[in-house]
């Protein structure tokens, strides 16, 4: 116990006079503390407003729990849908507590089976009868009153229900407040088709109210517009009506007493501030568990079918993180490798100092193990401190649900940094009392083990990047089959940065003493002495070789994969829109031409299309899937697509297309660019062949005269028919077909003009500039290249630090060289050339491997990076080299480097040389 004190003793004389160095090391331990304490927890964050983001986009069928049943529920006596919300509560009592606490608002639907109008204003009409929870609130009244529940009829006489049409419905079935209608129930209706003897009823309903919906993309219409418009289908030469009415709930008895079925709907929202990722694993499991348990019903009376997209959004949200957990990781292993080499480069400076203190130790009888153990302490001095500092600011800067895999990543720091200050004693440790007084050791070997170390490193570099560009990150797969992260392979870009620098430093000596050797010829001191310095003592260039090849790689790989992933994120939002904004017709009918929006101030240009789907026939016979057909205004087009970076170059008889009578004919075909995949079915198709296809009931022949790889607006993997639109409606037999979409081109700011002058439920806008916002706006997408940049200032911090700690620590020993070499008439101006002999050489050859370290490993590993995933779309992600970020990192570089040669000079220059030499070499 008094040995222990003694060292503990020892050893804080020793840090009180060695204040500089102590501070020095400290500050580096609680930075490294501080960001690896930061990253999981801002992660945490990152991925809890992730997970909310991802459900809170999903539409309401996709993220909220519904379901139905078709069944006779008897209506209550106080409330008369008493036993509908009864059977809601039974279902809600049966979810999992993880479910029940997300589930922020319920609500029952009740919907009556088709009535048929007898005697219809327009054309054949249904109607369906339908009360919401919570609708009033939903609903404005243009004119009437909302209904009101009538008395139960008794005997033959029809039950007569007050009922609220919205105004587009009413115009669609032309009718208005106070009509009295008569109808009965649809025999055809699936509610009714599977009873025997089928149910039949009559009743009149009388309109004495009509709405609009206040808004249409409220989550509680479940994405159901059924309210807002009717539904019309048949033909256009024989149209059928599907109307939904709003009727009272009071009226639910009288309702019930027709003896029809009804079905009834329960729809759970689910809140997404409720969710994080803390429970999303039992979460997950219980929403599997629900969609196994009612997922696998088909219906029937009384049966209850599930609905929900939950699943898949939690499984794609799962998929998108395991990636990005991935990706960030290949960036925060970079500046952990930087942090890593500046600590050791401090170690080997600060042993490098007390080497004769050490020296002095182990002549006084000190062992070995005896200064291992006194650094040991000293090393626990330092950094248990500094790493509970870097934790205690993280945990107060940024708090987190768990704060266990900080501590151990804070914990390892402090363990790194005692046993690198270990490492750096060990050298000189285990010196021969006979070699004590030497001040470099006599040059050894490398030991057998240290090359076997050397080649196994090597190696493992290359598996790694071979495994990554092969197999990606989802080479590791869970349980349930889900991707997983795999450390090794993120470790790719470290060990390919380590493994190019240890080759670097092997092979470095080799030139510089060759050029040692070749400048002694000359009569100035100065190349030969800077080269003679650095080849005698490799460990001079590890700073240059690591942290700043290191950093400058980080920098390069970060800027190319930003770039990349921003220039394809522009990509696939033209690819996804097809111009700055999309105008389509919502059905299947096209467009109006008072839809015109040329007339909206700040548009540049409009082009039209028409888009649908076209089938081919062989030997007068539909074969195959279809194909989409997009005839385009090449006249127009260009000035659309002026600026998209999907190319596109249509085939030259697009810029004089036929538009005779005959068009579309086999004398006449039309010009046709197809996609180089084709739809199932469909025979290849090579330039100059014809074909004949099927596109919205007319029969036309087409001649294949090019091929495109993509059309913007059209999914990049979709089978493609690229026409001109003028041939088609040449060729068109009747009225001219309306143009189903309209391409503009404009800025951000005329988006909302856009939308409020055709806000329509027949007609959708939709903006590539919002959707490039959503994209990047994306959390996990956000945290990529917020990741990277990130990474790259820290590395260049961690750079800056061991530079700074280099020039202060290694200031005595240049002081005292110089101060020799001055005596000898060394000049002023000497000094500072031999400093920047000594540096330049090292950090230009740094700065070249770390550019093209970086370059290299980008190419590498971008086939199994999955950077497709961060893009929104099927879009390729093409490398692309930033070469300003290049540029300014290589300056910052250079910049570095006149300041470091220049503060080193300051420093070494103000000793007097009188004084070092009567300083010793203590």
């Amino acid at each position: 116990m008094v040995r222990l004190a003694t060292v503990v003793l020892a050893v804080l004389r020793r840090l009180r006079a060695e204040r500089t160095m102590v501070a020095a090391l400290f500050v580096l331990v609680a930075v490294t503390s501080l960001a690896v304490a930061l990253v999981p927890r801002l992660f945490e964050r990152v991925a809890d407003d992730a997970l909310r983001y991802a459900v809170g986009r999903g539409t309401a069928i996709q993220r909220n729990f519904q379901f139905t049943s078709v069944d006779r529920v008897r209506a209550g006596s106080s409330d008369p849908l008493e036993f509908v919300h009864g059977r809601g509560e039974v279902l809600s009592d049966r979810f999992p507590p993880t479910i029940q606490g997300v589930v922020g608002g319920r609500h029952a639907v009740v919907e009556s089976p088709r009535f048929g109008l007898v005697d219809p204003p327009n054309y054949p009409s249904f109607v369906t009868l339908r009360y919401q929870d919570a609708v009033a609130d939903r609903l404005t009244m243009r004119a009437g009153r909302p209904p009101v529940a009538l008395p139960v009829t008794e005997g033959d006489v029809p039950q007569r229900f007050e009922i609220a049409l919205s105004s587009a419905t009413a115009a669609e079935l032309l009718v208005e407040v106070g009509d009295v209608l008569d109808a009965t129930v649809d025999p055809s209706d699936p509610m009714v088709q599977p009873l025997f003897p089928r149910p039949t009823a009559d009743v009149v309903l009388e309109v004495v109210g009509l709405f609009d919906v206040t808004d249409p993309r409220d989550p509680a219409w479940f994405d159901d517009p059924a309210y807002s418009v009717a539904e019309v289908g048949g033909s256009d030469d024989a149209p059928i009506a599907f109307a939904t009415a709003l009727f009272a709930p009071e009226a639910y008895p009288a309702l019930a007493d027709l003896g029809l079925p009804s079905r009834y709907r329960w729809r759970f929202e689910v809140d997404p501030a409720r969710l994080d990722t803390g429970m999303l694993e039992a979460f997950v499991a219980d929403v599997r568990r629900l969609d196994t348990t009612y997922g696998t019903n088909r219906g029937g009376f009384g049966r209850v079918v599930y609905r929900s997209g939950l699943l898949e959004i939690l499984d794609r949200y799962a998929d998108q993180r395991a990636s990005t957990e991935a990706v960030l990781s290949v960036a925060a292993l970079g500046p952990l490798a930087v942090a890593a080499g500046a600590l050791g480069l401090v170690a080997v400076i600060i042993i490098r100092r007390r080497r004769v203190a050490l020296a002095l130790s182990r002549g006084r009888g000190a062992s070995p193990g005896q200064l291992l153990a006194a650094q040991l302490w000293e090393g626990l001095l330092i950094t248990v401190p500094a790493a509970i500092a870097g934790l205690a600011t993280a945990a107060v800067a940024v708090p987190a649900r768990s704060g266990a895999v900080s501590a151990a990543g804070v914990a390892l720091v402090a363990i790194a940094v005692t046993t690198l200050l270990l490492l750096a004693t060990w050298p000189r440790a285990r010196l021969a009392r006979r070699e004590l007084d030497r001040d470099d050791a006599a040059a050894r070997r490398p030991a057998p083990r240290r090359l076997v170390f050397e080649v196994t490193l090597v190696a493992g570099a290359i598996a790694a990047t071979w495994l990554l560009r092969e197999r990606g990150f989802g080479a590791a797969r869970d349980g349930d089959g889900a991707t997983s992260f795999d450390p090794f392979l993120a470790a790719a870009p470290v060990l390919i940065g380590v493994a190019t620098a240890l080759l670097t430093l092997r092979l470095y000596p080799l030139p510089i003493r060759l050029v040692a050797w070749l400048t002694a010829r000359r009569r100035d001191l100065v190349p030969t002495l800077g080269f003679r310095t650095i080849g005698r003592d490799p460990s001079a260039a590890y700073l240059p070789l690591l942290v700043v090849t290191l950093t400058v790689a980080i920098g390069v790989f970060s800027s190319v994969l930003g770039l990349s992933i921003e220039r394809a994120q522009v990509a696939a939002s033209w690819q996804d829109v097809g111009g700055d904004y999309r105008i389509s017709a919502a059905g299947p009918g096209g467009l109006d031409e008072e839809v015109d929006p040329a007339r909206i101030a700040g548009v540049d240009a409009v082009t039209r299309a028409l888009v649908g789907p076209v089938s081919r026939f062989i030997d007068d016979r539909e074969r195959g899937s279809p194909a989409t057909l997009m005839a385009v205004d090449p006249a127009t087009s260009a000035s659309v697509l002026g600026e998209s970076p999907v190319p596109v170059s249509f085939p030259v008889p697009f810029a004089d297309p036929p538009t005779g009578p005959d068009t579309g004919t086999p004398e006449q075909p039309i010009p046709a660019a197809i996609s180089p995949r084709l739809p199932a079915g469909w025979p290849p198709l090579t330039i100059g062949e014809t074909f004949r296809g099927g596109f919205r009931g007319q029969v036309f022949d087409f001649v294949v005269v090019g091929r495109l790889d993509a059309m913007p607006g059209i999914p990049r993997t979709a089978p493609v028919v690229v026409v001109p639109l003028p041939s088609v409606e040449a060729g068109w037999t009747g009225p001219t077909p309306r143009a189903t979409a309209l391409f503009v081109r404009g800025p951000a700011s005329v988006g909302a003009d856009l939308r409020s002058a055709f806000a329509s439920p027949s007609v959708e806008v939709t903006s590539r500039h919002d959707l490039l916002a959503g994209i990047r706006d994306a959390p996990l997408i956000g945290a990529i290249s917020r990741g990277f940049a990130v990474a790259l200032v820290a590395a260049g911090v961690y750079a800056a630090l061991s530079i700074a700690a280099t020039i202060t620590l290694d200031a005595e020993r240049r002081s005292r060289e110089l101060a020799y070499l001055r005596t000898l008439g060394l000049s002023g101006r000497q000094s500072v050339s031999l400093t920047f002999v000594e540096h330049a050489p090292p950090t230009t050859l740094a700065l070249g491997i770390g550019v093209l370290l970086g370059l290299v490993v980008a190419w590498l590993l971008e086939p199994g990076l999955g950077l497709g995933s961060f893009v929104g779309s099927a879009a390729a992600v093409r490398l692309e080299i930033d070469w300003p970020a290049v540029t300014a990192i290589a300056l910052t570089v250079v910049g570095v480097v006149v300041l470091m040669v220049v503060a080193s000079s300051w420093l070494a220059r103000r000793l007097e040389p009188a004084l070092a030499l009567r300083m010793g070499d203590a």
